[in-house]
């Protein structure tokens, strides 16, 4: 199985750094879509107002996360023991949960700053910081795209020279690229093209997205192989999300139940993957062997299924009982805030209005009404 998780293609299904990419430039295009697709003439463009775009953000990526995070230290101190398992677990997932959760190390981890494996319960929520920042920034790439594009490619290009971890930010520039020129520009093209050519464009994208198999086996762990796999490979993913848009035969094939359904849940899967892996894979693991079942031709597979099944099955619920609330608890609270900032806003530009001299015309005449008239200036009402 390790044999021929080397291959391309078959490599992708276990290339997660990849899979966070995919995430990132989705992020960066769902996020801004909504403010740079062209609006019917004579209606003005959906106007982003930060306050409430960073609450939905928080909302929907930290609470689900808290409620794993506190489930992670009931399963540490409750559920995980340590086995001797064959095959024996990799030494990899050997550091984690190997230290006490400190009130220090809590409060590091709730604002994702702490970044070593062996102290975190989610080791694999380096990526949710990420995310917050780069969310942070989507609203300044809009501001930049709307100008010209030289100008989101240029903090594209700044943010890789200065900042470490710039190239992960590029991503999400790439995803504001795409969510405002693919509806404009590119999709009136791909419907021109055959079905052949747009699965010739997918399969572009695929290669440029095994872009780390190829750095890894050429430079292994160098920094600046995994900058430049990190950027190929976010074009990839334009390049895959553009074709599967532009087709609609892609598009029905993914609109499937069962993909739709797993997309919804994706979330809650990324952050229970360690949980189920150290809680319920390794007494899993423990008890085939204990019954004599240590061939991994079956061990492997079964063990896979089980991981998986148990994974959605919790995720599923975690998915309707976190993150739905979550979602509307950020829609209500933002949707409030801007109804107050509206409400506040409309009162003070009417208390800032001079008066108009007709409004003031109509002041004099109806106090002038209210007095009576000398009897020259009475008429007869006839």
């Amino acid at each position: 199985m390790v044999f021929w998780a080397r291959f391309p293609l078959v490599y992708t299904l276990f290339d997660g750094r990849s899979a966070v990419t995919m995430f990132f430039v989705l992020s960066g295009f769902v996020l801004s879509r909504p403010y740079l697709i062209q609006t019917p003439t004579g209606q003005t463009d959906r106007q982003l107002f930060v306050p409430t775009f960073y609450l939905r953000r928080i909302t929907r990526i930290w609470i689900p996360w808290f409620f794993v995070f506190c489930l992670s230290a009931v399963a540490r101190s409750y559920f995980f023991h340590s086995y001797q398992t064959v095959p024996p677990m990799a030494e990899h997932f050997k550091q984690f949960w190997n230290s006490a959760l400190t009130l220090p190390s809590f409060f590091r981890q709730c604002a994702f700053m702490l970044h070593d494996a062996t102290r975190q319960l989610l080791p694999q929520d380096w990526s949710l910081g990420v995310e917050l920042k780069g969310s942070a920034l989507v609203p300044v790439f809009i501001f930049l795209v709307r100008r010209h594009i030289l100008l989101l490619f240029g903090a594209g290009v700044l943010l890789l020279i200065f900042i470490p971890t710039g190239s992960y930010y590029v991503s999400f520039v790439l995803g504001v690229f795409a969510a405002k020129y693919y509806y404009s520009t590119i999709q009136p093209g791909m419907r021109r093209l055959t079905f052949a050519s747009k699965c010739g464009i997918l399969a572009l994208g695929m290669l440029l997205y095994q872009t780390r198999f190829l750095t890894n086996r050429l430079w292994e762990n160098s920094q600046i192989a995994d900058h430049f796999a990190w950027c190929i490979c976010s074009i990839g993913c334009v390049i895959i999300i553009t074709a599967s848009l532009g087709s609609n035969r892609i598009q029905a094939a993914l609109s499937r139940g069962m993909f739709v359904f797993l997309g919804r849940i994706s979330y809650s899967v990324y952050l229970l993957q360690v949980v189920v892996l150290l809680c319920v894979l390794l007494p899993v693991t423990r008890g085939f062997n204990l019954i004599g079942v240590q061939n991994l031709a079956v061990l492997l597979p079964l063990t896979f299924v089980i991981a998986v099944l148990v994974t959605v099955a919790i995720a599923a619920i975690t998915y309707r009982v976190i993150e739905v609330p979550s979602m509307a608890l950020g829609h209500r609270a933002s949707s409030y805030i801007q109804r107050q900032f509206l409400r506040r806003g409309a009162n003070s530009e009417i208390r800032q209005k001079p008066p108009r001299p007709t409004d003031a015309g109509e002041s004099a005449s109806s106090q002038n009404d209210q007095s009576p008239a000398p009897p020259s200036a009475r008429r007869d009402p006839m």
